[in-house]
């Protein structure tokens, strides 16, 4: 084979450029730490490499969802433990005010406290979060929650809608809770109403069971009882539903009262009569318009201290009820940040895992990337040395 001096040269050259080559791909493998840089390198490794990325974002952007949605809730949870806490010390001066020991300087006093405790919880109410969204309003959220509507009664003004939040690639959370639910539609204390005479509540709570198991919403007349009195030695009393069934009896005195189920019924008749009392149709209502009864009461002269006592037991248990419904959504909202923690530190470890697959199909050892170097720089070294020394031949070297 005949080897010319343009074969030398080319060939020379040839290993020159392939060793720089090689050396500019190994430098930059040291300087990014990235195994390839474009798909025509490793098709498959790149494939790879993208949608870990892609992972890698999904994830970091499912905590950032997640963190915003701990503030909210963490504002909801804390507005929550403040309107509470209003409702509490409410409730402590409604209490005062039927202690049988105030004059109407004190009443008018109690009167304003209670007014600056309802502005206080209406604010709260109210509470917008750091965009200016009002957090209680539903999907309304530029709307206030709570208003005065014309006739000077406190009303719901949003809606009862949710939002919710992604937070994993199968898990939304709900970011609020709706007012309508926690403050508006929350039930005033059961009752009851005579015929003849009175029939209040002594015992809420007993007598809040007693009507959920006999309160008929569908027939009105199967909640009206009779209070049917018999003389005798001694006259006697008997109470039975709309069926007929005896449900109590004893002795009985006119004007005395009669306890029945949290209820105190004096019926005021004469024994050989009768007299019936019905349970009222549940009602719900925004603890602000009670509280505004209560405090217009509380100014006014010619309300007897029955009428007060009667409208302060209705105001605790419209404030008790509120207040349940409050430590119930925040038992919610404790649920879901105990479920977002558990769901953020998943994310975090699931990142750093596709971090970690990422780096094994793309990234380069610092010590393998160093060797390259350091390997090819030798090559190019003796290539250029090669051809220098071929460069240099010729005919005359040899005559």
């Amino acid at each position: 084979m005949r080897i010319t001096t343009n074969m030398m040269y080319d060939r020379s050259v040839s290993s020159l450029m392939n060793t720089t080559e090689r050396l500019n791909k190994a430098s930059t493998q040291l300087d990014t730490g990235e195994r390839f840089t474009t798909a025509s390198e490793d098709p498959a490794a790149m494939a790879q490499k993208l949608n870990l990325t892609t992972a890698i974002s999904r994830y970091q952007q499912y905590n950032t969802n997640g963190g915003l949605l701990q503030s909210s809730l963490t504002l909801e949870e804390t507005t929550l433990d403040s309107l509470y806490t209003s409702m509490s010390s409410a409730y402590s001066k409604v209490q005062q005010a039927i202690n049988g020991t105030n004059d109407s300087t004190d009443l008018d006093t109690l009167a304003s406290e209670l007014e600056q405790l309802q502005s206080q919880m209406l604010d709260l109410m109210n509470t917008k979060d750091a965009s200016g969204q009002y957090i209680f309003s539903g999907n309304q959220t530029q709307t206030p929650a709570v208003g005065l509507d014309g006739n000077g009664q406190y009303q719901f003004q949003g809606d009862s809608g949710q939002r919710f939040t992604q937070v994993s690639a199968t898990v939304q959370i709900a970011a609020n809770d709706s007012g309508a639910s926690l403050f508006q539609n929350v039930a005033l204390p059961r009752s009851a109403t005579a015929s003849t005479g009175t029939a209040a509540v002594s015992s809420q709570g007993q007598f809040d069971s007693f009507y959920r198991s006999n309160y008929d919403p569908a027939t009105p007349a199967n909640n009206v009882y009779s209070v049917t009195t018999v003389a005798g030695s001694p006259d006697q009393y008997e109470i039975r539903n709309a069926g007929g069934t005896l449900l109590q009896s004893g002795d009985y005195t006119q004007n005395e009262d009669i306890t029945f189920n949290g209820l105190t019924l004096n019926p005021g008749v004469a024994a050989g009569s009768s007299s019936t009392f019905s349970l009222d149709a549940p009602e719900s209502d925004n603890v602000l318009n009670t509280l505004s009864d209560m405090i217009s009461a509380l100014r006014d002269g010619s309300v007897s201290t029955e009428q007060l006592k009667s409208l302060a037991a209705k105001t605790e248990g419209h404030l008790t009820n509120t207040q349940t419904s409050i430590n119930t959504t925040l038992g919610r909202i404790g649920g879901r940040l105990n479920n977002l923690d558990t769901i953020m530190t998943s994310n975090d470890e699931l990142k750093t895992l596709s971090k970690t697959a990422k780096a094994n199909v793309s990234e380069i050892d610092l010590y393998e990337a160093a060797t390259n170097v350091t390997q090819e720089t030798n090559a190019l070294s003796m290539a250029q040395q090669a051809y220098s020394m071929i460069s240099k031949t010729t005919l005359f070297d040899y005559i």
